[in-house]
């Protein structure tokens, strides 16, 4: 009787460190079936039975979560990266004599060490997954106060800030538009303080549009 398919990736060294590095690199089960030529129920059933093979693939699992995981971490954290850089360089050319004739343009290559900043965005995933009791309750409050804080304006709110936007421009006045009382402007004969009803007709006072 001939060696069956499942016993070459379970007896096999090599074959089941293949299985682990397709994990490591991401393969789903069902991409990994594909490339052994079986069917993803047929993988299942060959993780169920056969230790081997189950641990070749959870192990190679486990590594590329921990990879992640710490990239996640740095993410957090901050850190500094080497970055190659070519750099322009005046380069000196001297004559037979030694005497300087001309400067030489030349490119050099340097290595700089850049500090990444802490990734925000990556500090809450973090958190909210690490210790969701804490930070997803507090997100939770964060938004509804960002929700009691919301002022909500109808167009007719937003056309009387245009209408006293546009008088305060044009006579310097600070006057509140209430909808009700008005100063009137520039009817010195009245004195200060004096005021109008507004009709939306009367005199001296600016017709919305």
């Amino acid at each position: 009787m001939g060696v069956q398919k499942w016993q070459q990736w379970e007896e096999r060294e090599e074959n089941r460190a293949v299985l682990q590095a397709w994990k490591m690199a991401g393969l789903s089960d069902e991409e990994i079936a594909k490339r052994i030529g079986v069917s993803r129920s047929t993988l299942s059933e060959w993780k169920r039975k056969h230790e081997g093979i189950r641990e070749a693939l959870s192990s190679g699992r486990e590594f590329a979560d921990r990879l992640v995981e710490n990239s996640l971490f740095r993410l957090t954290q901050g850190y500094k990266v080497e970055v190659r850089k070519s750099y322009k360089l005046k380069k000196p050319v001297y004559d037979d004599q030694g005497k300087k004739v001309a400067d030489e343009e030349v490119l050099a290559t340097g290595i700089d060490d850049e500090y990444v900043k802490p990734d925000v965005r990556a500090m809450i995933f973090w958190l909210q997954n690490r210790r969701p009791e804490d930070w997803r309750k507090m997100e939770e409050q964060v938004q509804e106060e960002d929700t009691r804080r919301m002022v909500v304006l109808t167009p007719a709110d937003v056309e009387r800030m245009r209408e006293y936007a546009n008088r305060s421009g044009k006579d310097g006045s600070a006057a509140e538009i209430t909808g009700a009382d008005e100063e009137k402007p520039g009817n010195a004969a009245e004195g200060a303080g004096s005021t109008a009803e507004e009709t939306g007709a009367g005199e001296g006072v600016e017709a919305a549009h």
